[in-house]
């Protein structure tokens, strides 16, 4: 028989149970205490925090020398949903929130973190909301050198994962009968000792739900029986937050989240996830978790070393997981994972150019657009520059790499520049970014709406002495038809045999086009279009770019 998910999230006796699963993280988890930078109470404190302590008056505290502010405090991650809330903290009202905040303005969201806050017995909350000044662009730089810090020296992370707005609120009761079930009710016997149902409230009527589970093999169906509320937990429960991107890294990051799920109550730790009350969760589609080996960069990894390929494989997935994410402000795509970038940099980097490694850059190269539809861009994007073509970060939708650990490379990276909007954020945003490559480059001409052929007569480039071959392309943008000059530069032999290539397709590009970046007179400039692979089927031995001259190849 398993235990139920707790629907009433917001009762004392759900929040009881939640602090001694916390209590249980902390005493018990080896894990967590191998990644928990410092002990409970001893982490330094952010720049500003709202003080819970007096439930008639929150206001700001600025922690530092002589405030007597001090102590353990809670992160909120949260959907604003809203635009520019009236109850943030502003240049003209941060004063004014130092001795009280009126309580009235505070949405529900807030609120209610609030209730959680105190509830658990802690005094201070984080709310970016609050404890970032919003129309001064120095604090919020400054705040954003510190975001990693934030959540990892948060004793706990609120999850506010079922409210869609901050006006919505998360601690609602929860509506958990399983969906497309048959509800059967049936007459149970009193429980023992008279003792009453304290989800029901009913000792006699209690529910079968016949639901289908796919994954129990060859029984397809099956049953629970409890006298209370039963929905079987084997979905991953759905959350605003898993669908906004800045989450991701205030998920990753945290040591524990407290998260409120559309179903239930759950402690998400470095061990585990739970669901609150002991009811069963398949954790096979959580989030990954941040690999052991970037909480602890002082332990020497040798390059190329298992160890190294893990971290570099993880942060793939992270990136995968974070484009399939809204975002309300695009040109956020750098700056809402920068976080998670510094916390893998002492191990991929140092060198870190808009969302992939220098170290591993011809393979961090070689992904692929997932979305259809998507229009091509505008030089620049309509809303704004955020990237080179050759990033994932330079456009919308979900992507996925290609991810050959044991490719060979073909082409070598000359150069890379990158010129930072702001030289504080090395890991945030961009404003132009130029890369060179010593390569082969092949003209050739699209065929189809995913096939292009190389042509085996050019007088520009260099070409093949063999008879036209077609390649599978992965356009970025599906209506790129426009394009019709276009290139390979080939970049790494993979398979078995290594005799499949994978590479880049590329057109011409103005010189500033694409952020302002210089060319060489002895270069050409292009920009990516698409991702594309030759197979052993359709490429000649004699031939997977190596025979061939090379040349330098600035993309922007």
């Amino acid at each position: 028989m398993r235990r139920t998910l707790i629907p009433h999230v917001g009762w004392p006796y759900a929040l009881a149970l939640a602090k001694t699963a916390i209590e249980e993280c902390i005493r018990d988890h080896p894990e967590c205490q191998a990644v928990t930078p410092y002990p409970i109470g001893a982490a330094p404190l952010p720049s500003r925090l709202v003080d819970c302590s007096d439930p008639n008056c929150f206001r700001i505290v600025e922690p530092g020398p002589g405030t007597g502010v001090s102590g353990p405090y809670i992160a909120l991650s949260y959907v604003w949903g809203e635009k520019a809330p009236r109850y943030r903290t502003t240049k003209s009202n941060l004063s004014s929130y130092k001795v009280r905040i009126d309580g009235a303005i505070l949405p529900q969201t807030i609120h209610d973190a609030i209730h959680v806050t105190r509830t658990l017995g802690v005094n201070f909350l984080w709310i970016d909301g609050l404890c970032i000044i919003q129309d001064s662009e120095g604090d919020k730089h400054h705040e954003l050198e510190r975001m990693r810090d934030v959540y990892r020296h948060a004793f706990l992370t609120i999850d506010a994962g079922s409210a869609a707005s901050v006006s919505a609120g998360f601690l609602e009761d929860r509506q958990i009968h399983p969906q497309g079930a048959t509800v059967l009710p049936f007459v149970c016997p009193r429980l023992p000792g008279g003792r009453v149902d304290c989800l029901t409230r009913d000792v006699q009527v209690g529910m079968v739900y016949w639901v289908h589970l796919p994954r129990l093999g060859h029984c397809p169906m099956s049953y629970f029986t409890e006298s209370d509320s039963l929905c079987p937990s084997d979905g991953k429960p759905t959350t605003h937050t898993a669908q906004r991107g800045w989450c991701l890294q205030e998920r990753l990051l945290s040591t524990r989240s407290l998260i409120f799920t559309t179903q239930t109550l759950q402690l998400r730790c470095h061990s585990l996830t739970q669901n609150i009350g002991g009811a069963h969760h398949d954790d096979s589609n959580d989030v990954p978790r941040l690999p052991y080996a970037v909480f602890h960069p002082d332990q020497h990894i040798a390059r190329g070393s298992d160890e190294r390929n893990n971290t570099h494989g993880r942060w793939l997935k992270i990136v995968e997981d974070y484009s399939f994410r809204k975002l309300s402000d695009p040109s956020d795509k750098l700056t809402a994972i920068s976080a998670l970038a510094e916390m893998f940099a002492p191990i991929l980097g140092p060198d870190y150019v808009a969302g992939l490694w220098r170290r591993t850059l011809l393979e961090d190269l070689l992904w692929e657009s997932q979305s259809s539809g998507l229009a091509s861009p505008d030089p620049g994007f309509s809303s704004g520059y955020r990237a080179p073509s050759w990033s994932w970060a330079s456009i919308d939708g979900p992507v996925r790499f290609w991810h050959n650990t044991t490719g060979v490379p073909i082409a070598e990276v000359v150069e890379c520049t990158l010129l930072l909007r702001n030289k504080q954020l090395p890991f945030g945003p961009v404003v132009s970014g130029s890369l060179v490559f010593s390569a082969s480059l092949l003209r050739c001409r699209r065929s189809g709406r995913y096939d292009i052929e190389v042509d085996a007569d050019t007088a520009s480039y260099p070409s093949l002495t063999l008879s036209r071959f077609t390649c599978t392309a992965n356009f970025d943008y599906e209506d790129d038809d426009a394009v019709r000059e276009i290139w390979i530069i080939p970049l790494m032999q993979v398979g078995i045999f290594y005799n499949t290539m994978q590479g880049l397709v590329v057109t011409r590009e103005k010189v500033d086009a694409w952020g302002g970046a210089a060319a060489a007179e002895s270069r050409d400039v292009f920009r990516r279009v698409a991702i594309c692979s030759f197979g052993d089927f359709s490429v000649k031995s004699e031939w997977m770019g190596q025979g061939l001259p090379r040349v330098n190849i600035e993309l922007v």
